[in-house]
Order: C-alpha cells, then sequence, then structure tokens
C-alpha cells in the first residue's frame, strides 16, 4: 500500500493520533510518499528515520529535495514536470504527482494551510481513501 502524507508547513509536532496512524504504516511496511517541505513533511521524515524505517519516498518538484532527514529514502523529482513553474504552482507538481501515486492519503491539516487543503480536495476528487487529524 502507499500512503501518501500530507499537512501543513506550521505544524511542527506530530499529533499523538498521527504517529498512531503513521507507526501502524511502518508496522504494515507501506510505502510512505512524503514532500521535502518542513512543518509535517520534515517531522513525518525525521519520525520515520527515528524508527529506522526505510520503505519511503520522498518526492521534490526540483531537481533534488529542499529537505530530506531520512538517510535510505528514494527520490522522486518533478523537476521536468515542474520545468518553467514557479511559487505555488511549482510545488504542486509534486503534490500531484502524489496524489496520483497514492492508494490512500493521511493528511494533518491546521485548518488553514492552502496546500493541504487542496491536496484534501484532490484525493477527494481521486475517490481515494484517506484520514484527516487536525494539528
Amino acid at each position: 500500500m502507499k500512503i501518501f502524507i500530507s499537512g501543513s508547513k506550521s505544524i511542527s509536532k506530530l499529533p499523538e493520533l498521527a504517529k498512531i496512524f503513521i507507526d501502524q504504516f511502518i508496522e504494515n511496511n507501506d510505502e510512505i510518499l512524503i514532500g521535502d517541505c518542513y512543518g509535517v513533511d520534515a517531522v513525518v521524515q525525521k519520525h520515520l528515520e527515528s524508527k529506522s524505517f526505510s520503505n519511503i519516498t520522498v518526492y521534490c518538484s526540483g531537481v533534488n529535495p529542499r529537505n530530506n532527514f531520512t538517510s535510505s529514502a528514494k527520490i522522486h523529482s518533478c523537476a521536468e514536470a515542474a520545468k518553467g513553474l514557479t511559487g505555488r504552482a511549482f510545488h504542486y507538481v509534486k503534490d500531484v504527482q502524489m496524489a496520483k501515486d497514492c492508494d490512500q492519503a493521511l493528511m494533518i491539516w491546521d485548518g488553514k494551510s492552502k496546500g493541504t487543503a487542496e491536496n484534501l480536495k484532490r484525493i477527494k476528487e481521486m475517490g481515494k481513501p484517506f484520514v484527516l487529524i487536525r494539528g
């Protein structure tokens, strides 16, 4: 199972409920698809690394990830698809790809983040199962 984890940049600590879900994904050896931003992306990467989990793919819109706190993650660059784009449009490229590639999603949202709201909308439109945790 491929799990897309997305969340707000403002969240710097994982909610306990999110840890429970992520630890279950680890136990199942599900593949975690995660972005390269700060906030939820960074704290999830650090949590996975603390558990010595390696079935991780870090997605980035550039050639290399902005943040990668894992020692064994695969890197999925969306640089070709993002070529010529800037700002939100540039970063949305990787989010769209993760949504396409996943089987289900875990969203950790502060209730304000436009990027996470967009990911949630996209996952719903694709008819994929998801869990939403307010962080």
